[in-house]
């Protein structure tokens, strides 16, 4: 049952994923977007330990965060043998995403910078994901 709701988020995610790198323009100049990050950067110039956050280190943390589930749902619906062969599995998805922008999306710029920001996301999900894995395994050793 876990596998099975793993790949439903996972397919669900991917689709979130797929619309978000193939809008055809910028979303983070317009509408909810562009109130959202607005609200949080104001909100970082009040808080004296968040007012180094500026748009580009949120644009930064952003493409992070936005491929952290990716590597989360990955180690969910994988064989517990073989998640190094999950750390590919990120990398390949962003550099599909941002290669399909250069080639396809005149409107929006593909840049190395966010391919590496993207991977780290997703692989910063596998590592949390087989971490919380592996400390699950070894409480249920120890009782």
């Amino acid at each position: 049952m876990r596998k099975l709701l793993g790949l439903i988020s996972l397919g669900c995610y991917l689709v979130v994923l797929l619309l978000v790198s193939a809008w055809p323009k910028p979303i983070e100049g317009q509408g909810f977007l562009a109130d959202i990050t607005n609200q949080i950067l104001m909100f970082s110039k009040s808080v004296t330990w968040l007012r180094w956050l500026k748009y580009g280190q949120l644009e930064a943390l952003a493409n992070v965060l936005l491929y952290v589930p990716l590597g989360v749902l990955l180690v969910v619906i994988s064989d517990k043998r073989k998640l190094w062969l999950l750390f590919f599995v990120p990398i390949v998805v962003s550099l599909l995403a941002e290669g399909s922008q250069r080639l396809f999306l005149p409107y929006r710029t593909a840049t190395a910078n966010d391919f590496f920001l993207n991977s780290l996301g997703g692989i910063l999900g596998l590592f949390i994901a087989a971490s919380i894995r592996q400390l699950k395994r070894i409480s249920k050793q120890e009782r």
